[in-house]
């Protein structure tokens, strides 16, 4: 008996060893045939579309698209660092969902769509981090790299004539790439965690390869590289890139260094411990929760209070509940309202939910969040919800719904044909004429008035108009408040109209 084990164990050992080394090998010749091995860096342009990850104007549906008018790419393996310079424009007309992000006064762009002119971005990925890293093996060259540093727990699987090789990395990553008959990386996959939708998967698509000449150690006889390139989150695109250059061993990706850490220069005081939120006040019984924007905002009743957006994640949400159960100790937080499902709007919900706290939403919410923000699986970094799971409490609105103690009310609005997001809520207190509106208006202080009037501004105009709201005073979820006036004529309104 304790032969025939001693069997067994050797001839799993055998097996595991084979597959190892069938990996091994299979990545072995996928780098010889790509040029890999020889790659000290690399760098390549194009041009093509973008989307904005979290910005969908439907609930799980496609992200908002740019235009990319320029994308430059540089990988420089050695540290390893990843630099992307782009330009993007706004070009769809009407622009649907968000995507513009803060406003910037030096340029003029953001804060709201149509967002006018060239907008520049540039980001350096920092692959010795475990996003960065993840960034990078999403890449055919990054991927074949990556298999080769963690060859200790790569495998290999075959469907279809195609070899798919996946390697495990930092103890809760997997990383799987699909290698043609001709020996080319052509997709790689992995999921990543993000605090409102869970483990996401992200994927990218490689095809249409071509040859181009190396020079440097070890260079062979050149580089293969993908002149079509499709990356993926969600299941919806997020870059779809035809690429026109390509320099292996590109001496401009070779200076590419990583930024240095935040707050790690010689004397650096330890971090603060989590966010620090302020109470300012709005009016009586009305303040921003503060803590960079969007902003929640609370709602003080006779025995109860309301807040109004829970954005970013689970740690801005606990530093909220607590705050507000210090100010008002006596008075229970009885809903939270969601004004919309953007990720920067919602990605705090569901620590309210983990808080047996109630969520009031749009009914076009409900099944994006009851089938998937709800449902999906957080098992790479569980938040407070999926280690303490409880049922989601959610109450919806069609187009108009009142919250009231007998003497404070608030109403949520539906606001109707609002390109920014279905089912957009804005909230209305009308004893003191308060409009509190999400993504509708962005304040431009210090430049010239856009180009023309955002759409999502004159829509949230018609909406209280048409819903005869008496309002004075506009407050903005991302901070800050402006006289009616003042969105009235951001929207083309003279001050008769």
């Amino acid at each position: 008996m304790k032969r025939m084990f001693f069997v067994i164990a050797a001839a799993a050992l055998m097996s595991f060893n084979l597959v190892a080394q069938d990996a091994a090998s299979v990545v072995d010749a996928a780098a010889k045939a790509m040029g890999t091995a020889g790659l000290q860096s690399i760098q390549y342009s194009g041009t093509g579309t973008m989307n904005q990850l979290g910005q969908a104007a439907q609930p799980g549906g496609p992200w908002p698209r740019f235009r990319l008018t320029k994308y430059v790419a540089s990988h420089n393996y050695a540290v390893p660092v990843m630099r992307i310079e782009l330009v993007r424009i706004d070009n769809e007309r009407p622009p649907r969902g968000g995507g513009a992000g803060p406003f910037n006064p030096q340029t003029g762009q953001g804060g709201i769509r149509p967002i006018p002119g060239d907008i520049i971005q540039n980001q350096t990925v920092d692959a010795r981090t475990e996003n960065g890293a993840l960034t990078l093996w999403l890449t055919p060259h990054g991927f074949l790299k990556g298999a080769a540093a963690n060859s200790a727990t790569a495998k290999v699987a075959t469907s279809r004539g195609r070899r798919m090789v996946s390697f495990s990395a930092f103890g809760k990553y997997t990383v799987t790439g699909t290698i043609n008959a001709d020996n080319l990386v052509e997709h790689v996959e992995t999921r990543i965690d993000n605090n409102f939708t869970g483990d996401t998967l992200v994927e990218g698509d490689y095809s249409d390869y071509r040859d181009f000449p190396s020079t440097g150690p070890g260079a062979g006889n050149g580089v293969k590289f993908p002149m079509k390139i499709v990356m993926k989150q969600s299941g919806h695109p997020t870059l779809d890139l035809t690429v026109a250059e390509v320099t292996p061993n590109s001496p401009a990706a070779q200076q590419v260094q990583a930024n240095p850490p935040r707050g790690g220069g010689p004397g650096a005081g330890p971090a603060a411990g989590g966010p620090q939120i302020t109470a300012d006040k709005i009016a009586d019984g009305v303040w921003f929760m503060t803590f960079g924007a969007p902003q929640t905002i609370l709602v003080e009743f006779s025995d109860h209070v309301v807040l109004i957006e829970g954005p970013t994640g689970d740690e801005r949400s606990m530093a909220t509940i607590a705050e507000v159960r210090r100010m008002l100790p006596n008075k229970p937080i009885r809903y939270l309202v969601n004004t919309h499902h953007h990720s920067d709007h919602a990605g705090g919900i569901r620590a309210y939910v983990a808080e047996g706290i109630p969520i009031i939403a749009h009914e076009a919410q409900r099944r994006y969040y009851e089938q998937q923000i709800f449902r999906n699986p957080h098992t790479l970094n569980p938040d407070r919800l999926a280690r303490a799971p409880k049922p989601l409490l959610l109450e919806t609105v069609r187009d108009r719904r009142v919250l009231t103690d007998g003497t404070r009310s608030l109403e949520l609005h539906h606001m109707r044909g609002n390109f920014h997001s279905d089912g957009l809520l804005m909230a209305y207190l009308p004893a003191e004429k308060i409009l509190v509106q999400a993504d509708a208006f962005a304040p431009r202080p210090g430049v010239p008035p856009l180009p023309a009037p955002s759409p999502y501004t004159i829509n949230l105009v018609e909406n209280i108009d048409r819903l005869k709201l008496d309002v004075e005073r506009v407050v903005h979820v991302h901070g800050g408040s402006d006289p009616i006036a003042t969105v009235r004529a951001a929207a083309g309104r003279t001050p008769t109209e």
